[in-house]
């Protein structure tokens, strides 16, 4: 009875076991770079920061296209007199009253505040883009160097594998009585860094995907897999017409040149406030209180209105105005110096950005040459070491040199792909596909 009990025991055990690890194993994500992309857009914290600006302008320009409009205000005062004032007015009373403004004319300033608070918001959904570019651009990098770790990682296992069959047959011929012992010693040795080079490819694919999680929305999770490889075509970029179109599709440029287009706007603004205000105001006034509240014919109740034109001439204020008409030329002058700047600095990018690319392509072809090579001398150097005619060391040596090559592949594949996004960064195609 007690076999059985334990049995059924150790049963439910593995079984609960096996669900776990079923649940871990599917629990993991695979994304694709299409995937974080698009999470990227739907959770990215900076980018919902850039839609609430967006929302924060539209607020703003719907204040400005109420303006030129009649407002309505109401009042309610009550008051009660002492004596002697009691003697000559009502002792006390409630007056409603209701009071209609309508501005005729304010020297353009309704026109130009609806035309800034519009241009606004295209400031701000340009901001956005320039976000959403950045974030896909960040995105991209994270993700090729999530691959990037990856594959670090493959490599370095691929190497203990090699690392732990040489030491076994260097241990072997060394208890023959055929080699060194240093010879041993140092596969050790290299067997410990290759160990250490393990442990750094797994933290560097811990932080990766973290930097990742970070940016798509997912947190600090790292519970997700990428299937992506730095396999595939790695072609060099030839510099076009592109530059020219970069020039346009740039935000940063379109920001500026709104930005300067609301700096006129506010400098006309500004010119504004010289010229005369004229306003219309209606007011309606009631009152109840006590007998004699209406002077007419002493009733208790009262109702009239009155009317006002208001005109604002603007005569002499030692300059200031001006002056500050003055102060918005200047500094839209200076903006218009930052766009030629920016400008400048946008072509020197992009140029930048075609040599970074084609340099990747030469480093991936002279790395795919020097791996080429370096495995044909381990190769090689494996099958004399059989032979019997190179030592150990020489073998070590081969499989380092191997190592470092692949491992220059990786790096040369992965800082294309990353320079491939930056490329299209500059050239403000961030945001497409």
């Amino acid at each position: 009875m007690t076999r059985i009990i334990k049995k059924i025991l150790l049963s439910l055990m593995l079984l609960i076991a096996g669900t776990l690890v079923h649940k871990t194993a599917s629990a993991q994500q695979t994304l694709t770079l299409e995937q974080c992309r698009q999470l990227a857009l739907e959770r990215n914290n900076n980018l919902k920061e850039a839609q609430e600006n967006i929302n924060a302008a539209k607020a703003q320009k719907a204040q400005q296209d109420a303006g030129g409009k009649p407002t309505v205000d109401g009042t309610v005062t009550g008051f009660y007199f002492g004596k002697p004032l009691s003697s000559v007015l009502p002792q006390y009373g409630i007056s409603p009253g209701l009071g209609i403004t309508q501005p005729i004319y304010s020297g353009g300033k309704v026109k130009l505040n609806k035309a800034i608070a519009a241009n606004g918001v295209e400031i701000q959904e340009e901001q956005k883009v320039l976000a959403t570019s950045d974030v896909l651009y960040n995105t991209e990098r994270a993700y090729w160097q999530v691959v990037s770790a990856t594959e670090q990682i493959k490599l370095a296992e691929q190497s203990k594998k090699q690392l732990a069959a040489l030491y076994t047959d260097l241990n072997n011929q060394y208890t023959a009585g055929t080699t060194y012992k240093n010879d041993v010693l140092r596969a050790k040795v290299q067997q410990n860094e290759n160990e250490l080079n393990l442990t750094r490819a797994h933290d560097n694919l811990t932080l990766a995907k973290l930097n990742l999680a970070q940016i798509t929305g997912l947190g600090d999770s790292t519970n997700f897999i990428i299937t992506d490889s730095v396999r595939g075509s790695f072609n060099a970029t030839q510099n076009n017409a592109e530059l020219e179109k970069a020039l346009i599709n740039r935000s940063e440029i379109k920001i500026l040149q709104k930005s300067i287009l609301s700096d006129k706007m506010q400098e006309k603004l500004l010119i504004a406030d010289l010229k005369p205000v004229v306003s219309l105001g209606v007011n309606g006034v009631t009152a109840f209180g006590k007998k004699g509240i209406n002077p007419t014919n002493n009733n208790n109740f009262m109702a009239t209105y009155y009317s006002m034109l208001n005109v604002n001439i603007p005569i002499f204020d030692w300059g200031r105005k001006r002056q500050t008409v003055k102060e918005q030329r200047y500094k839209t002058a200076a903006k218009g110096y930052q766009l030629k700047e920016r400008t400048e600095q946008v072509s020197l990018e992009v140029q930048q950005a075609y040599l970074q690319l084609n340099q990747s392509v030469k480093r991936i072809g002279l790395s795919g040459i020097s791996l080429q090579q370096a495995e044909e001398n381990l190769r090689l150097s494996n099958d004399r070491f059989k032979a019997g005619t190179i030592i150990g060391k020489d073998v070590l040596e081969a499989q380092t040199i191997w190592q470092q090559a692949y491992s220059d592949l990786i790096d040369a594949k992965v800082e294309y792909k990353i320079n491939e996004a930056n490329l299209k960064r500059a050239l403000g195609q961030g945001i497409n596909k």
